[in-house]
């Protein structure tokens, strides 16, 4: 392990520790909102970029990723007694374990990965991936401070860990809601080098986390009155919608893509997704727009008009509205 990780490891919290552990790379550490914080870049010639680990409380850590992924790459451990939120902004990645499913995880969802005591996970990026996402890792007792296993509508792999019930690695995803796409991005693009830094930190890390517990929540509640083989068809809704970027098909298509009824179609959407199509669709779009903005050269003008606006301003007015700044002021803080 890395001499720089040898000196500083006692001044982190345990949800951190086998993030630290697992990495080969450069470690800087520095003091967080409690106890240690670290950058760490990583030493892989087909992986570049960095991962910022912080404790907002004990027992409540945040690791911040931007990451470029050259090759395919495939990561196996053993897990800690956590509980982990992960937001996804950019980027693909495959998860699993040695009896669950691979699932694909795509940019614009969130998920909640319960993994007891020496549980295993692997997760497989993709090539020429661009990953930008958080993860909020939180220990049973930091979980047991919110919810109990009484909880209305907890997920049942959730309640069965507070329980201790539970020895394999779950997990289960959804759609990121719009209010929620803000605050991850003020989060990855805060300054975390002095008091105020921390303190926008720790107050913005506390709102996300209440956001992510209520539409677990409200998305378990919802899940109960749609049947399962429905929820397929809304992952494979939202995978159609991921992919048509330029809005191409229309709800007709769609429909007749799945053989589905149009009025069954949109309530289950939104039932199980929170939001309408159409609104889909233009957070499809909006993403699409700030990868461009972030990964490309292309202009203003070119993403606005790539995002199928004719005027740049009402594309500006259309992202601020989403995003809470402007893309001119995105690309500045992402590049």
């Amino acid at each position: 392990m890395n001499d720089s990780i040898d000196t500083a490891l006692a001044g982190f919290d345990p949800t951190l520790l086998p993030i630290i552990k697992a990495q080969k790379g450069h470690v800087e550490a520095r003091p967080g909102p409690v106890g240690q914080a670290f950058h760490l870049q990583p030493d892989h010639e087909t992986l570049s970029g960095w991962y910022d680990g912080l404790t907002i409380r004990p027992g409540f850590s945040l690791v911040l990723s931007d990451l470029h992924f050259a090759e395919e790459s495939i990561s196996r451990h053993h897990c800690g007694d956590h509980l982990k939120l992960h937001f996804k902004l950019s980027g693909t990645s495959v998860i699993g374990s040695d009896r669950e499913e691979d699932a694909t995880v795509s940019s614009g969802l969130m998920s909640f990965l319960v993994q007891p005591a020496y549980s295993m996970k692997y997760e497989r990026m993709l090539r020429e991936t661009h990953e930008r996402s958080i993860t909020m890792i939180c220990s049973k007792d930091f979980v047991s401070g919110l919810l109990s296993p009484h909880t209305p509508d907890l997920p049942t792999s959730i309640a069965d860990f507070l329980r201790a019930r539970t020895s394999q690695f779950s997990y289960s995803t959804l759609p990121m809601p719009a209010q929620m796409r803000p605050i991850v991005e003020d989060i990855l693009s805060q300054p975390r080098s002095n008091t105020l830094g921390n303190l926008m930190l720790e107050a913005k890390s506390l709102e996300l986390l209440c956001f992510a517990i209520k539409q677990i929540l409200g998305n378990s509640r919802a899940a109960e009155f749609v049947r399962a083989r429905d929820r397929r068809k809304i992952e494979e809704l939202c995978q159609i919608l991921d992919d048509d970027t330029q809005a191409s098909l229309s709800i007709a298509d769609l429909c007749r893509h799945l053989a589905w009824n149009e009025t069954q179609m949109m309530e289950c959407f939104k039932q199980v997704t929170g939001t309408t199509i159409s609104n889909y669709r233009q957070r499809v779009r909006m993403d699409n727009a700030l990868r461009q903005l972030c990964d490309t050269d292309a202009s203003i003008t070119e993403v606005a008009f790539n995002a199928g606006y004719e005027h740049p301003s009402n594309f500006a007015t259309a992202f601020k509205r989403t995003f809470g700044y402007s893309p001119r002021l995105a690309r500045t803080r992402l590049n």
